[in-house]
């Protein structure tokens, strides 16, 4: 059912990326910073926060002191929440992970040339 899709979806990468920029900089100016200000509370550069609001482009490591600063720690963490397995599901995954770990190449050491 192509027509019951969330619309977010068809957005491009930039414009989502867009958007969340857009959003920070809501939220710091609805809390009374400024750029400097929330760059000195977060330990983020001042460029770094007008290029996140900018483009919405930034590392996790940023996102989670943003975030932290917010108060949204909770959030961004419940966003990648799993439900919990079940020991069938556990298992399945501990024998993908063995193969996998059976798989990985051994390095070749090599003599002094």
């Amino acid at each position: 059912m192509l027509g019951s899709i969330n619309p977010v979806y068809a957005k491009a990468d930039s414009e989502i990326l867009g958007e969340i920029g857009k959003r920070l900089k809501q939220r710091r100016i609805g809390n009374d910073f400024t750029q400097l200000e929330f760059a000195k509370a977060t330990g983020i550069s001042k460029d770094q926060i007008s290029k996140i609001e900018r483009t919405g482009r930034t590392s996790l490591a940023t996102l989670v002191a943003v975030s932290r600063k917010f108060g949204l720690l909770q959030q961004l963490l419940a966003v990648y929440e799993t439900p919990e397995l079940t020991p069938m599901q556990k298992y399945e995954i501990e024998q993908k992970t063995a193969k996998i770990k059976k798989k990985k190449k051994k390095r070749v050491k090599r003599g002094k040339r």
